[in-house]
Formats: C-alpha cells, structure tokens, sequence
C-alpha cells in the first residue's frame, strides 16, 4: 500500500511527537543523521523527509513494513518510530525495545545510526558472549539499556529459554525482513511464528525494513510476487508500505542501466588443450585414490573434493581465463584445509588429503607454465598478457571499463562475483594491472566464509579505506549488497550476473551517485543472459505494482509450526529452533578427541509421509527417537528433534529453561579466595566477610547478688615443666558454671623459649565458697595482674587505682572467671584460695593513698633498703615487683646478694658505680647489696611450636641481672618470678580452653540434632574448626582432605542412583553444585556454623577477660566503621586488618574458610564415629545421600540390557584380570564399552566411570590419611593428586590388559591405544619423555569403570573393594617415580628462580592452544599444545616446557649448574621442593592402612536370574512403529572384475545368500524419501564421479497383455570394476529398471561405498 494514497490522521491515545515541518531535500544515506549536527537533546524528526514523517506515523497506529529501496532512508524511520514511542520504554520502565539486524557488522552500524540520532541507550550484541549466559546477565542487560540490538539468533535463544520475556519487547524491529520467509526457517520466522502461537496479550509494535520483499529463484514470477508479498505480511503480522518513484526522486538518484557485450565465447584449438590438459591431470588423481585408499568413504569424500577443486578452476578458467585459473589454484594451495572448504562454498566439509595437494600443484604447474616466456613467467601487465587464453573476453570487457572510467574524479567502484574464489583471483589481476594503477583494489567477502584474512575488523577496516578513498574499487560477492554500511558508488558492474530479482535491486542500490551506471557484462553470444536482465527489470515493476495493487490475497502454503512450553518457567521452543537445540544438547555431552557426540538422523519412507529417526551417542539417556509422519524430510526432522527435546526435558537433562544442564551456571568457585594467606590486607578486606565468634556459655555466667555468699567450680592448673628448672607458683581457675565432662581435665602442652615446654592439666577441685570482701579482692587482684602483663605502662606512675569500676567492667566484660593463685590439698585434690598472697599484693604502696606511704627522705634502719620511692623492708622488697626507670623495664626481684654491692665487678668489668657513671647515673649509696633480679616478660603465644633457630639452645638456668636498690621502685609487694611464670601461661591456657568449650558446645548442638553427634570427640571437633591461621600444633587440613573425599564419594553414589537418566558430564556438574565451596558455605551459614569457626593466631596482647575488658564496643550500627577504621589505620602499622578484637568478637572469615570447616567435619566425623555419624551430619546440614535398595537394583536391572555383548567380551578371563566374579555380568560389559560404540543401542561405561573415580578417591585418600600420619595436608594432597592421575591407572589397565576387551568403533583410539601400549612395554630411552605418546584418556577410564561396576555389583562394600584397590594399585602406591603436575612443577621452578610464566589460550572451533611462556634471568622459551581438552593442552604444554628447560640444564656448563643449583636452595625452589614428599615418605614410618568410618551394611542385591530379561534396544533405526512397502524378494548383485579379492566375493555371495531378509527399497527408500531409485543412483554416481548407470533390459517374458520384464543396470565404480545388479522381473519396464537401481543401491550401502545416514 502506498503513502501517498491515505490520508493519515493524527494519534489517537498514543502521545506522537512526529510533525510534518522538516524535510531535507538532499541525498543522505540510511545513517542519514549520523552527519547531522548534535543538539543538547537529539531530535530525529529536523532532518526527517516527508515520506519518513507519514510513515512513521502509519507504523505507530500499526504493523508495517517498509519498502524502499538502498539510500531511502528506512533506518531514519525506525528511529522516527523509536522516537515517537519513547515513553514505552525510557527508563525507569522496564519494557524495551529490540532492534533486528541478519548479521554482526550490520548490528554495529544501525547501533551506531541509533546512538548518534536518538538520546537512548543501546546495547549492542553479536555473536556469542561469554558474559551473557543466563537470566541475570540479561536482567543487567534491560535493566541498564532501552534498546538492544542484536542479530536475531540472539533474540530467538533468549525468547525460547525465557532469558528475555516476550511480554517486555514494546517494539520489534526487524532490518531486511524480507528473510521472514514462510518456507525458510530462518531465525525471523521462527521468533514470528512463535509469537503469533503462543498469543501473547500486549503483543510488540512490528516495523520491518526491506529494499526488495521477495527473495529466492522463481519468487518473481507472476504466480509467486503477491503470494510472496501477502506470506511475509502474515509471517510479520504487518502490512507492507511503499512510496511512489515521483516522491523519492529528489532524495535518491536512480542509476542508468546500461549492458557492455563482451565475446562470442567460443572453444578454441587452445582453450580445449587446456581443458583436455586439466582433465586428464584430475583423471591420473583419482587413479591413484583408487590404488591407495581401501576405504569407501574417505575415497567418496576425497573424490568430491577433487571434484569441487577441478570445477572452480574451469570455472575461474573460462570466466577470468589462464591467469585467473593460475591464482585459483595457488590460492587453494596456500590455504589450511578448512579455509579451502569456505573457498570451495561447500556444503560440508571435507578433510584434506595430500592427492587434492597434489592436483592443485600439478594444474598450478600446468597453468604456470603456460604463462611463460623464455623460461621466466611473464608480467601480468605486459601487453602480450591483454588477450585469450591469458586473460578471458569477460574480464577483457570489465578492464575495459575500468580503463575508461579511470581517469573521472572521484570514482568509486563495486564489482559483484558470484564465487569466493573469483573475488581473490579478479581482486589480486586488477591490483597488479599498471595501467589501472588509479584504481586501488581491494575484496569483500563474508565473514562466515573461513577466510582468516577477512575478520570482522579486516572487514571493518576495508569498508573504512573505501570510504576515505584509500582504496575506490571493490571486487564483492553478494556480501556487498545488504547489510553494509558501503560507501555509495557511481560505477556498480555485475561481472556475474544476479540470481534473483532482490539481488539485482539490491546491488543496484550501491550505485546511489548522481549520474551512475549499473551496469552488467553479458555474452553477445548469450541471448539467455540478456532475457534474465530484462526478466529482472519485469519481475520488479511487477512486484512494485503488487505493492500498491493487489492482484491476490493468495500465500504459501504454511504448516502449523509446532512448539512445546514448559508452564513453570515460560520457556518455549518451535520446531525449527529444537534442530539446533538438539545438536547443542549432543555437543556438550562429554567428548574427547576420539569422540564427537552427534545424533545421526535416518529417514523412512511411510504410507502416510516421510517419517524421521534419531539415534543419539551412547552417552546420552535418551537412546533414540521416532518421528511421527510428515509431508517433508525437513518437517520431520524437526518433529523428531521437537519431540525429543520434550523427552529430554521430562528425564532432566534439559532443565525447565529448556537447556542442556552443562549450559547452567557460573564457576562459583572462582570467586570464593582460593587460600586463607599470604594475601594483603586489602584483599582480606575486600575478600572477606565479617562475622561474629561464639563466646562459650560456660564461660559467660556472671555471679550476682553479692550479698549472699558466691560459689564457684574450682579447677586446679597443675604444670609440670620440662625440664623442671623453673618454680611455677600454684594457680586456678574458677568459674560460675562447672565445665563439660571433655573439657575439666583438659590436657596441653605448652612450647616456650629455648626448647622447653610446660605441661598443662585441668583437675576439677570442687567448690570454693566466696563472700562479697572476697569477690572483690579476688576480681582486683586479676585486674592487678592483667594490667601488669598486658599494660604495665600503667604502673609507672606512683599510684594505680584497682576495683572503682568493677561494676563497668563487669557490664562490658565477654566472660566471667577468676584466675587466682591457690593451695593445693594433695590428699583430695582439693584447692583453696590463697588470700595470704593476695592481700600482699593488694597491700602494696601503690594501691595506696600517697599520705598513707611511708617518706623516702629518712635514712633505712637495719634490714631495711633505701629505694627510689622509698625505704622498705628487706622481706618487703624480695619476691616483689620493681620497676627500674633508668632501663624503663619491670624485674621480679628473687633475693638480695649480701655479699656484692655497688663497688663489686660488673658484667662488663668496671664496679657497677663507674658503670652507671657512663650512664650519668651517680650511685648514692653504693655500699647497698644489690638486687638479684629477673626481667618482667613479654607475653607470647605459647600453643604454636616455635621455630628451632640454631642459634637457640637450651638453658639450664634462668637469667638475672644485677641492679642496685636506689635505682628501683617498688611496686608489688609479694609478686614473685614465680607468679610471673604461671601468669604468663594463663592467656594462651584459656585461649585453647575456650576454644574447647566452643568445640563441645558444637558437639552438643550436633549430637541433640543426630544421636550420632555424640560419638566424636571435642578434640577432634576442635581440629576440624581450626585453621593454619591459628597457628596451632593442629589444623583442619588432614580432615579437610579426607572429608572432600567422602563428600564427592557420597554425593556422587547418591546422584549415580537417583538420576539414572543423567550422564556422566551432568552427574558431575550436579555434583560439583552440591560440594563446591559456594553451596557449603551457604549450608554452614545457615546452620551457624561460622560462629564456631576459629581463624585467627592468638595474640596475647588482645587477651581479654574480667578485669580487663575489650576497650573497642561494638555495635550493629558501628561494626563496619570499627573495624574498616582500625583495619585502615593498622594497616598503615602493618598490622593485619583482621586481627582486631572487638566486644562482639568479629572477625574477618572468607567463605572458602567456612566450607573447608564443612568438609573438616565431616573428616571428624569420618575418623571418630564412621560413615553413618558422617551422613547424619551431612543430613543435618543440608546434604541428602541416602538411598535405598531398590535404587541399586534399578541399576541391576538396567545393566541387563548389556548381555547382548556377552559373545564380545571373553567374561571369565576378564573377571580373572580384575579379581573378581561378577554376579552382574551386564555391569562388567557395560564398564568396558566405549561411547564411540553404538551397536548395543545406547549406554557407555562413562557413568560407571563416574561413580568408580569418586570411590577410587575416598579410598586412596583414606589409605593415605592412615598410613602416612605425619604428612602435612599439601604432600598429602600431592601423594593422592599421582595416585588417582589417570595416566597412572592408565598403566594400571594396561598391566592387566584392559585394553584387549574394550568395545569401540573408533580406529584412532585404538591405534593411539596400541601405540601407548607398545611404549609401556618396550623399555623406555632417556628421553622418553619428550618421545612418549600420548596417553589415551580411555585406559585409566577403564579402571575407573571397572571399580564402579564391582562397588555396584557387591552392593556398595567398600571392604571387597578395598581389597581390590591394593591389587590394582600396588605398583602406583610404591611412589618410586613421584611426579608434581607438570603446570604446579613448572609454577614452582619458575618461582624459585624468580621467572615469569604465562599461559595464554586460545580457541579455534573445539580446540584449544595454550602456549607456555617462561621469561627471566638468562632464559626466554615458549612451548605450545593443542588439544580438544583445555586442561589437557596447558599440561603438554607445560610439560614440554620442563623439558625443554631439564635439557637446557643438561647442556649448561658446570658453573652454570652449580648457579642453578645455588639459587635453587637459595629460594627452596623446584628442586628441593619435588623432593620433600619423596624424603618424608622415605623417612617416615609406614602405618598399617585402614579403611576409615566404613560402617555401612552392604546393600542385599536381586539375584541374577530374579531379573526378567528385557529385548535388546535395537541396533538399527527401528522401523517397527510405521508401514513400509517392501518387496517380496531382493536383487541378484555380481561384481565383475579380473582381480576381485576373494573376502569381497565371499562378502558378496553372503550378501546374496542372505538376500530375502533384507527390505532393500526399506532401507534405500527410507534414506531418500520420495525419490526414485534411478534418480538417486544417478546422484551417487555424479557425487562420485563415476559414469552414469546403463540399464538394460535382459528379459521379457509372457504373453502379451502379461508381459514381465527383467532389467539390470552396469555401473562402473572403479577403473578397474563393474557392478552389475539384476532386478526381479516387472509388469512395467519402468519398475524393473527401477527395482535393479535400488538392489545397486543397497549393495553400495552394505559395501560402505554409500552412507546410511543423512
């Protein structure tokens, strides 16, 4: 319909803010406003035209589609439209806009036309992105943009998988929307007829944007315009708007048509010996294929390719002539494999083959030596060149041209070629011709055709050369006609001609300039090339009058498109979108390089239709599904792919999102801290999470009403030193609530300076009773001694106030106990307080009034000694505190030396009085004796063992000084070195007994949850909330390791049996999402666990308790501001910012600290109480792992599907290999099959595989854990990491033979296997390392496999297994060859050498290259690996870095090596450090190995013979659920041929004999549908380049109103052999030839020669 035939009226309810006022009358591109200039709010509408004005109006009232052609304007009024309905989507509403664009490059061009002309934000999207992967990704997405653009694959996945609701696109715009196709299945029409299925309520406005509404061959003729025109209507739900030619006239110019005739071409004498030349080169080529390649398939594929090669050169040849050709083919020559397939725009690929390598030289030769003079190749732009067979009539005709416009300003020129490899030849031809040197030539193909030289930004990059002018002519395939933001032209030459009307229109439309010319090259000698250029011209004005006239309301017929939605979640998917939903699925099960998961699709011919059979890869749970029947091949497929994915969905493997489960989800492990040290602060800050330590409640009780006597338990602290040089004055400890039963005895010793220790014990002393006087003496004493130890600064002064704040302190004091020196009543235990010392204390001068303290200023009597505050008492002075000011320190004073005084000897030789002289201290009563005294120590954190310097011996004698009186003050009458002693092991005392009492109250909480709880102990508890951190002789680690262990054993049995449907790539996904460190610490924080944790090394100095509370009160308001405020300020100390104490106990916790806690408990659990007490917890936590069993005779039962391999697998003598006799043989068959073998129909050993490497794990590191106790959790890790490194088991299973009764169909893995075997048996040189091939991952998989089927096949009794381990594994637990992964190993050396490794990665398709990079001091190397597997790929590459460096050191000379060793002890680098495991093994003392915590039954299993036998799923695609015509008897096939092998005769007279069960016209109707035999077999010879079938009739029988016929066909397969297939007799001669070509066809499927699947 036609603007200018409506009147348009204004918006009814829709705010439009288009007006009719601004019209531009100058010729701008689509990005018209791009170039206009910026204002503070953009407008589209000042530098709209008219036109664009009246239709937007149209498209905000309705759906449209606009139809302009190229430079119109179109995208202007999508803008417009975008304008006009802004208020649907500016923000804050969450409604959007999404703008369609076919490819990438167009997507970055009308985002940019967007951005410039409109004030909205836009998104940008093309191709796949890894950071868009779910429905949080896109919900950032809309959240922050208004309009996204994307290509329309994009689009289609969101909406199917419900990451963007359909509900929230107010507007859809979609750009050459002529791809809507209702026959097409492209991505337009699927999202439409989605839409138009599902009925969405507030559906989208729809504006679609087209120069041409008809594509394809044959849409333009006369029947087909309006049915095209009226289809895409329906498809977009729009009606189709144009503009008459009178109004775009003074916008867009119109090029001139004009037509160059180049020829006649015709053969001539040397054209024909060129030809016959090249052809009998193709010929000797495949006469050696014949020869050299035995198999069919491979040869058929290597011949197509042949094939496809020789046609491109003729092609090239005839249409650019001998040059043309000769770049062709060294084109084709200097390209991989892959980029050969894109050039050959083949549908498939074709792998390379050195017999095509060896064509394309010898034609390259061929055509090289042609162009030669003299022996040397002539100059292309030499005149002699300018003529045929050099250069065809054509390409003459276009340098023609070019010539002529050459020398006009400011040309710009596009050619359009129909072929990839046209372009580069005719591109590289006119670059290298001087005389065109004013053209500067560059081509343009597509992205997509696997040229490495034209990337997106090469593409990018050409485009923007044209447009500044560094190059003006492009030689472009059909690229160039949409989609490009191309620069307009004044000279567009077809050198091939379009192939559809919307080509000619649209390349056309690149000639935008005043005074253009489109111009074509025709053969003079060609009439049809003439009548298709005017049959262009007619088909647009007929569609054009389509447009405004309709001739019909006529469309295509259209099948319902089918869809299947899942109500929970709104995901959807059509048919056509669940054929590539399906390849996903296949391609993310688990594969390798020996095999690629791809469902095969077979196809039956029906009474009702065409009916479509999927067979799945083995490893899928789905094993095959059947269409129902359908008019069409593609319809049926995408039934079948429809209704399986509906299947699949229903059995889990596609979630409710409708995606493969391996899609899901982020690796949440990268962003939990991967370690809990040696990291800054800052990124402690950052990392960490703050959380609140629990206080013991034991320790929490205060005692109130002091009116009336208080009681509390006594517990005696009994130290017994060693060695026992030390006097430790007798202390206890005293608390409100008695302790728990663990922790009143408890037990530790207690390391301190110069290799001693102090033994210490907890004796419950009954108890004690108190009285309010005593309370408060008691509480002033520990605040006494506390501020002594803790802060002694305090005591300088002359007087310390004690007990004024005992109610404050108490208010704000965590806990509640007293520590107070005591007498011990030996006879029962039993303490009392010892208040003659605490008076003592309390009695001393300082903590009295100053009036109430004796005057320093007379003179001592006898006994007595003058000090710096006073005379005092000898007896008050010894066992006392006294501070010295001239050295600033406190000393416990342990007697008085009568016999030396200050005129005797000191320490450094001079008399103490002319010591002090030096120290300006002048000594006024040196006849005084001195003071033998002891420093006040330093408290320090006795519960970690310290480091035994060297220097550091032990001491049998404490340290004193001697000091003289006067120059100390007292301080603490009756404060002895003794009490110093014991008070100085009290803080790290109650530190561990507090975290005790933590540990128990856990137990409690546990044990009154599960009875099993009760059955492990504190201590162990306690290990297993303890971190490296804390600094302890103990540390969660062991347990950890050995709790991770269980934890995937449990998990992945629990999995295994309730998800029999589930992969092995699934299952382990699952897993990982049930143990990984993320799900763990949600688990711990919601069950508290985190307050348990202890993460912290001691300090002393922020030791708090009654009497000296925590000075930093904490809040809920003020936690964070505390502690990022301290953190930033000690930071600056270099304190850490996570050891600050405040009231509330906060600390810094990282979430992997957490889960390591989850993991060590269950390792306690494990070692105190076993296997149930362990799933009780896990239970308790979150984490079910029960079953029962009936799910293990599930899997019973299922494994019996597998018998039907027992003729296979030789059963016994495999049993013998593994030591065991299976009840289950279908377990054993099935742990042995490969997912490349597919005959059995379905099923692998990978999920066996699965449950087999998780037992495998728990059981090594149990015998690890056991047996090497004194391995620290690191080598611990390193011993199992070599044990279960599948190149290990690998061994393994070539020691037993494992690999002789594998079932598999790939003949690369069994040669890698058998080149790996021969290697393992033949002893290894001395570089084997860099010789030794590649272990296949499959061996060690066998073992894997075979032990999860014998743990199923004994119901889960670890002990039997166990028993087998040792058997299997004895070689690998040796540890004679330790080994460190080769990525750790090259980490390390790298480090201790201080070297820069890098590994950089990258992707081609499905393979991976990471290349390794070391850079430093005197070494600079780079190793690279390929691998399908990434993990795979960096450790080759890895491991070919060490061994470049070994051999490097190798070579190095002496003093070099004694450097490299050198620096290596210097750093403890890679060589010392691969050694440690190895040397603590040696040296340690080996345990007796135990099973740890199994204390399961195990599970009763079904006998055998209770299992019903079920029929084997068929092994070819079944054909039992439909009709098929079969014939009553098969054909009679012979091969004649001299030198016939006798096995392919036999092969054949067996074929014969067994001719009357096979359904030949099943099998080969089915694979083609509703094609003729003869039709087929026809193709089959074209494809294969052999010549056409010859029938003849034999015989003819029968009267003549009953005649029977009798036909065969002769085809020549081979130089050297014929086929010959008779039919059965006929009533027509038709049918007979017809029934010989189908017994032709089934032989050339059974012989291989043809394929049985699509």
């Amino acid at each position: 319909m036609a603007v200018t035939e409506l009147e348009v009226e204004s918006s009814q309810g829709v705010d439009c803010p288009i007006t009719e006022a601004h019209s531009v009358l100058s010729i701008v591109d689509e990005g018209q406003s791009s170039s206009s200039a910026q204002s503070t709010e953009k407008d589209p509408r000042k530098n709209a035209r008219q036109y664009q004005l009246d239709l937007c109006k149209i498209a905000v009232e309705e759906n449209i589609i606009v139809y302009l052609g190229t430079g119109c304007g179109k995208t202007h009024i999508a803008v417009l439209l975008i304008y006009a309905l802004g208020h649907l989507i500016r923000k804050p509403q969450k409604n959007i806009c999404v703008f369609l664009a076919p490819t990438v490059a167009l997507v970055q061009q009308q985002a940019k036309v967007i951005k410039e002309s409109i004030d909205f934000k836009v998104g940008t999207y093309g191709g796949r992105s890894k950071r868009l992967k779910g429905h949080l990704d896109w919900e950032k997405e809309i959240e922050q943009y208004e309009i996204l653009v994307m290509i329309p694959e994009i689009l289609l996945r969101n909406l199917s998988h419900c990451f963007i609701r359909r509900e929230l696109i107010s507007l859809l715009i979609f750009d050459e929307c002529h791809h809507a196709q209702a026959r097409s299945n492209h991505p337009y029409t699927q999202i439409m007829k989605a839409y138009n299925k599902l009925n969405i309520i507030k559906p989208p406005r729809i504006f679609g944007m087209t120069a041409s509404p008809i594509v394809g061959k044959g849409a333009s003729e006369e029947g087909s315009v309006s049915k095209c025109i009226n289809s895409l209507e329906k498809i977009l739900d729009a009606k189709v708007y144009s503009v008459e030619d009178t109004d775009l006239k003074c916008f867009v110019a119109s090029p001139e048509v004009k037509i160059y005739y180049y020829g006649p071409v015709t053969k001539n004498i040397s054209s024909s010996h060129i030809l016959k030349n090249l052809e009998e080169i193709k010929r000797q080529c495949i006469s050696m294929l014949s020869k050299n390649t035995e198999d069919h398939s491979r040869r058929r594929s290597i011949k197509k390719m042949l094939c496809r090669l020789h046609d491109n050169l003729i092609f090239c040849l005839e249409k650019i002539g001998l040059w043309g050709a000769l770049q062709a083919s060294r084109r084709f020559l200097s390209v991989d494999y892959g980029e050969r397939n894109e050039l050959l725009e083949a549908e498939e690929n074709f792998n390379g083959d050195l017999l095509c390598d060896n064509y394309l030289a010898k034609a390259a030769s061929f055509f090289s030596s042609h162009c030669m003079r003299d022996g040397v190749e002539m100059d292309i732009s030499s005149v002699d060149v300018l003529k045929e067979p050099f250069f065809s009539k054509k390409l003459l005709c276009l340098i023609r041209i070019l010539s002529n416009f050459r020398l006009q300003p400011n040309m710009k020129c596009i050619v359009f070629v129909n072929r990839i490899v046209v372009a580069q030849s005719l591109s590289y031809i006119l670059q290298n011709l001087k005389f065109l040197a004013s053209w500067k030539c560059g081509f343009l193909v597509g992205v997509h055709s696997g040229m490495k030289s034209m990337s997106r930004k090469n593409m990018k990059n050409i485009l923007e050369k044209f447009r500044s002018g560094q190059l003006n002519l492009l030689v472009a395939t059909k690229v160039g006609e949409e989609g490009l933001d191309i620069q307009t032209c004044c000279l567009v030459i077809r050198f091939d001609l379009p192939e559809t009307v919307a080509s000619f229109i649209q390349s056309r439309g690149r000639a935008r300039m005043p005074q253009s010319e489109y111009a074509f090259l025709v053969n003079s000698g060609n009439n049809k090339e003439l009548a298709l250029i005017e049959n262009f011209k007619t088909d647009e004005d007929r569609m054009n009058k389509e447009i405004f006239v309709r001739t019909s309301s006529e469309t295509f017929a259209d099948t319902e498109e089918k869809l299947y939605k899942v109500d929970s979640s709104g995901a959807s998917i059509t048919a056509g979108y669940s054929v590539s939903l399906i390849h996903h699925y296949c391609a993310m099960l688990p594969h390798d390089e020996y095999f690629d998961p791809k469902p095969e699709f077979y196809f039956f011919d029906d009474e009702d239709g065409t009916v479509c059979h999927i067979i799945f890869p083995s490893n899928s749970p789905l094993p095959q599904v059947i269409s129902t029947p359908e008019p069409s091949i593609e319809e049926a497929k995408r039934i079948a792919c429809l209704k399986a994915c509906e299947q699949l969905h229903k059995i889990g493997a596609l979630n409710d999102y409708l995606l493969p489960c391996q899609d899901i989800g982020i690796d949440e492990e990268s962003m939990l801290s991967t370690s809990d040290s040696g990291v800054c602060e800052g990124s402690i800050l950052l990392r960490g999470e703050l959380h609140e330590m629990l206080i013991p409640a034991a320790l929490r009780q205060p005692w109130t009403n002091l009116e009336n006597s208080v009681y509390l338990n006594s517990y005696f602290i009994r130290t017994i030193p060693c060695p026992e040089d030390r006097v430790y004055k007798k202390f206890g400890f005293l608390v409100k609530a008695p302790l728990p039963k663990e922790a009143e005895r408890m037990k530790l010793d207690l390391q301190l300076a110069h290799q001693r220790s102090v033994s210490i014990e907890l004796i419950p002393s009954g108890l004690v009773e108190f009285n309010k006087n005593e309370i408060l003496q008691a509480q002033n004493f520990q605040e006494m001694f506390l501020k002594i130890i803790l802060h002694r600064s305090e005591f300088v002064s002359e007087r310390v106030q004690l007990g004024d704040s005992n109610d404050s302190y108490k208010a704000c004091s965590s806990t509640f106990y007293l520590l107070l020196p005591v007498i011990l009543n030996d006879d029962n235990n039993k303490i009392t307080v010892d208040w003659k010392s605490i008076k003592r204390c309390l009695s001393s001068p300082i903590f009295r009034n100053p009036a109430e303290n004796a005057g320093s200023g007379y003179s001592p009597l006898i006994g007595e000694l003058q000090l710096a505050n006073g005379s005092r008492n000898e007896d008050e002075v010894v066992n006392s505190l006294v501070y010295a000011p001239y050295k600033n320190a406190f000393f416990f004073v342990a007697d008085i030396i009568a016999e030396k005084n200050g005129y005797s000897t000191s320490t450094s030789g001079a008399s103490h009085v002319d010591h002090f002289k030096t120290l300006r201290i002048q000594l006024s009563r040196p006849e005084q004796p001195l003071l033998k005294a002891k420093q006040l120590f330093s408290l320090r954190n006795l519960l970690h063992d310290r480091k035994k310097e060297h220097s550091e011996t032990r001491e049998s004698e404490e340290h004193f000084f001697e000091v003289p009186p006067e120059l100390c003050e007292l301080k603490i009458i009756g404060f002895s070195k003794d009490f110093g002693s014991t008070i100085s092991l009290l803080p790290s005392i109650m530190h561990r007994l507090e975290n005790l009492l933590v540990a128990i109250e856990l137990k409690h909480a546990l044990s009154t949850s599960f009875p099993e709880g009760a059955e492990v102990t504190a201590d162990r508890v306690l290990e297993a909330l303890t971190t490296a951190k804390c600094m302890e002789r103990f540390s969660l680690e062991r347990l950890e390791v050995l709790g991770d262990a269980f934890l995937k054993y449990v998990v992945g049995r629990h999995l295994f049996l309730f998800h029999d449907a589930l992969d092995e790539g699934e299952l382990t996904r699952r897993r990982s999402n049930i143990v990984n460190n993320s799900n763990l610490f949600k688990m711990a924080t919601r069950n508290n666990l985190q307050v348990y944790i202890r993460d912290q090394s001691f300090d002393p100095s922020q030791f708090y308790a009654l009497g000296h509370p925590c000075p930093v009160i904490c809040s809920k308001g003020t936690e964070n501001y505390i502690h990022s405020q301290v953190g930033s300020s000690e930071k600056a100390n270099g304190a850490k910012a996570n050891d600050v104490r405040c009231s509330k106990c906060h600390h810094w916790l990282h979430r992997k600290t957490i889960s390591d806690v989850v993991e060590a408990l269950v390792g306690a659990f494990l070692v105190d109480s076993g296997f149930k007490a362990a799933i009780s917890f896990l239970r308790w936590i979150g984490i079910t792992v029960d079953f029962d069993s009936s799910h293990v005779n599930n899997i019973y039962v299922k494994s019996s599907e597998y018998l039907s391999l027992v003729a296979d697998v030789d059963i016994p003598s495999l049993e013998k290999l593994i030591g065991y006799l299976f009840q289950h043989k279908g377990l054993l068959l099935q742990a042995f099959v490969h997912p490349s073998y597919n005959k059995h129909g379905g099923g692998c050993y990978q999920r066996l595989e699965y449950l087999g490497d998780a037992v495998l794990d728990y059981l090594i590191t149990s015998y690890l854990y056991s047996t090497y106790p004194k391995l620290k959790p690191g080598q611990l890790t390193d011993l199992r990491s070599v044990c279960v490194d599948n190149k290990s088991f690998a061994n393994v299973a070539v020691q037993r033979s494992f690999h002789k009764f594998l079932l598999c169909d790939s003949s690369n893995l069994l040669e890698a296997i058998d080149k790996y075997v021969g290697f393992i048996e033949t002893p290894s040189s001395e570089d084997h390392m860099i010789k030794e091939p590649k272990c296949p991952k499959v061996l060690g998989d066998l073992v894997e496999s075979s032990v999860g089927a014998v743990l199923l096949d004994n119901g889960f009794n670890l002990e039997r297994v166990w028993e087998i381990l040792f058997s299997f594994l004895d070689p690998v637990m040796i540890f004679s060859s330790f080994q460190l992964h080769p990525v750790r190993e090259l980490q390390e050396l790298c480090q201790s050498k201080n070297w820069q490794v890098v590994f950089r990665r990258s992707q081609d398709g499905s393979t991976f290259s990471v290349e390794a990079k070391v850079d430093g001091e005197g070494i600079k190397l780079s190793t690279c690996a390929t691998n399908i597997s990434r993990k795979e790929a960096k450790k080759v590459a890895a491991q070919q870095a060490i061994a470049e460096l070994k051999v490097s050191f190798d070579r190095a000379s002496s003093s070099d090596k004694s450097w490299l060793l050198a620096e290596s002890e210097k750093h403890r680098g890679y060589m010392h450090k691969s050694k440690t495991v190895e040397e603590v093994i040696k040296s340690s003392c080996k345990m007796e190995a135990k099973l740890i915590g199994y204390n399961e039954a195990p599970i009763n299993s079904i006998p055998p013979d209770a299992i019903e036998s079920e029929p084997s799923k068929v092994l070819e695609p079944s054909r039992s659920n439909f009709k098929l015509k079969k014939h009553k008897e098969a054909p009679l096939i012979k091969l004649l041929s001299k030198g016939l092998h006798s096995s392919v005769a036999a092969a054949i007279e067996q074929d014969n004999e067994n001719a009357e069960d096979m359904s030949s016209d099943s099998q080969i109707a089915g694979q083609w549908c509703k094609k003729t035999a003869k039709s087929v077999l026809h193709e089959v010879c074209a494809d294969n380049s052999w010549k056409a079938p010859i029938y003849e009739c034999v015989k003819e029988e029968g009267p003549s109103h009953q005649k029977l016929f009798t036909f065969k066909v002769v085809l020549e397969i081979e130089d050297s052999k014929n086929l010959e297939c008779f039919g059965e007799p006929r009533g027509r001669k038709k049918d007979a030839a017809e029934h010989a070509a189908e017994g032709a066809l089934w032989y050339l499927q059974n012989t291989g020669f043809l394929p049985t699947r699509e």
